[in-house]
């Protein structure tokens, strides 16, 4: 009778394991939800991208552009890459040989007639930010886009300027599009031709955020929908007419803002040039990826020099990774070295490189230190880079004109 229960026993108990394990076996195998493929591999920066999400190698880009009448190539201003991929871009289509103009947000058409003395060799390339008034009209470092313009007087590429003098806009912004000027409206767009419905909302969520704006004053909300068809629609405005100028396809660089989703400056030149075959190329910066922002896309992760001597990308997924630091510099007497991933900055999660603006605005107010909370590898650490300088001083490194633009 003992040896029956015992072998009952032992039947039980094996019973029991298996089920657990079974049990366990079942959990650990359950597949975890899978989403849509978007991105077929894992893109090196300046890589091209179909907008299905697979690799397109640098000649069958080329190619493909010189089948269009325009290309917008959109960026963020400050991003290194951007201009890189811009710069590979214009130097393949202007050393063709069959004709090529380039169009710059940049420049306003008041600067034009320096960009054609530049062009016909009257001006130095050392001079040419002096002589556009760049650091003041412009703002954004001259030595980004140094090599745009070297490429272009090597390869007789006709620069155009294509925005509107920014005392204009400035003015409607305070005193309303009545309170310009005859000579004043005489740099507007013959036709301002207002957003999409679409493009409505995101400039409508882009106001909502601006710090100096109010959410709430109808007023001010249709001046920066105002403001936004005038660079879109003046921008299209001077590309189809420098297009049937030169009887040149047109290459556009512009701020993300104006080129995604076809939105900004395509709109308009299908409104001003019917039938114009137009090719958008976005930066991709990682993470979600909407093939509708664009025709084509470059992986470009958002990297931001700092003042503190760090170059910061973001990762995508969270944080940001330190590229480079330079020596003696704030970073590195903080300890930062390249490889570091900053996960936090005084208590704000670095989900993307504006969570550092908001970290640092905050510890600019409170007059506080900012301290970073460090992964590198299995350790975890502060580092503390000290006070910071004025606000003004920091947003306008962590923002861009985007922010009054809607760009990127």
């Amino acid at each position: 009778m003992s040896n029956v229960w015992n072998r009952n026993l032992v039947l039980f108990v094996l019973l029991s394991v298996l089920l657990t394990m079974g049990a366990c076996v079942k959990k650990a195998v359950e597949p975890l939800p899978v989403d849509p493929l978007k991105v077929t591999f894992l893109p090196q920066k300046g890589e091209f991208i179909s907008k299905y999400g697979d690799q397109i190698p640098f000649d069958e880009i080329i190619t493909l552009a010189g089948g269009y009448d325009y290309v917008l190539v959109g960026e963020g201003h400050r991003n290194i890459w951007d201009h890189n991929v811009q710069q590979r871009i214009l130097a393949e289509l202007s050393e063709s040989g069959e004709g090529l103009s380039l169009g710059l947000e940049m420049v306003a058409v008041d600067m034009q007639q320096v960009l054609d003395d530049f062009g016909q060799g009257q001006i130095e390339l050392d001079d040419l930010a002096e002589e556009l008034q760049w650091s003041a009209k412009w703002g954004y470092p001259f030595p980004l886009f140094r090599n745009h313009f070297e490429l272009a007087r090597r390869n007789s590429v006709p620069v155009v300027g294509l925005n509107v003098p920014t005392f204009v806009t400035k003015k409607i912004s305070k005193e309303g599009i009545e309170a310009l000027s005859d000579e004043e409206k005489m740099f507007l767009p013959q036709e301002i031709v207002p957003p999409s419905t679409d493009q409505m909302i995101v400039l409508d969520d882009i106001f909502g955020q601006h710090e100096s704006k109010d959410s709430e004053d109808a007023v001010q909300r249709e001046r920066f929908h105002l403001i936004q068809s005038i660079w879109d629609s003046k921008m299209a405005e001077e590309a189809v007419r420098v297009r049937y100028k030169y009887d040149w396809p047109v290459l556009i660089i512009a701020g993300a803002g104006h080129v995604e989703q076809a939105w900004g400056i395509a709109k308009r030149i299908r409104q001003f040039d019917p039938g114009a075959r137009i090719l958008s190329v976005m930066p991709w910066r990682g993470g979600d990826f909407d093939p509708e922002s664009g025709d084509v896309f470059f992986y470009s992760p958002d990297s931001y020099q700092s003042k503190m001597g760090a170059l910061l990308t973001s990762v995508g997924t969270g944080g940001l990774l330190v590229e480079s630091v330079q020596r003696e510099s704030r970073a590195a007497q903080a300890g930062l070295r390249p490889g570091d991933v900053l996960v936090e900055a005084s208590g704000v999660p670095l989900e993307h490189l504006f969570s550092l603006h908001v970290a640092g605005s905050k510890v600019h107010e409170a007059g506080e230190e900012l301290v970073f909370m460090v992964r590198r590898g299995d350790q975890v650490f502060s580092a503390n880079v000290g006070k910071l300088g004025a606000p003004k001083s920091v947003k306008k490194d962590m923002t861009s004109e985007a922010d009054e633009s809607g760009e990127e």
